[in-house]
């Protein structure tokens, strides 16, 4: 499978070491990495943000507006964007409880490079 890729991934985390990693992981591979630490920050970025955002990648519990709710508003202004939920408190039949039009993943945290890149791959291919 596939790994690199092109696309641009928006990702949210409240954590400022996760962010560091998805990015430390993601550019190397030719992927555009957006990054936001907050729900609100991230709508903005989507608002702004000139191209397609590929993915969303999400944590599920953060300060402000939700993961879920962030990824409903994201699909209603960009419906052709996927969503990967990743979490440390939730397990992945809570997640999928959740699951909205375009919200089809879930990582559990922590998680490998590897286990991250191909959950986005499945979604982006």
């Amino acid at each position: 499978m596939r790994l690199s890729g092109s696309e641009t991934i928006l990702a949210v985390d409240d954590d400022p070491i996760m962010l560091e990693l998805v990015a430390g992981v993601l550019n190397p591979l030719g992927y555009k990495v957006l990054l936001a630490n907050c729900g609100e920050q991230a709508l903005e970025i989507a608002a702004s943000h000139q191209d397609k955002i590929d993915l969303l990648l999400t944590d599920v519990l953060l300060p402000g507006i939700k993961g879920q709710e962030l990824a409903r508003q994201i699909i209603t202004t960009c419906p052709e964007v996927n969503v990967l939920f990743m979490s440390g408190y939730l397990c992945p039949s809570m997640a999928h409880s959740h699951n909205e039009k375009g919200v089809e993943a879930f990582l559990q945290k922590p998680f490998t490079p590897s286990a991250m890149l191909q959950k986005m791959r499945k979604l982006l291919d």
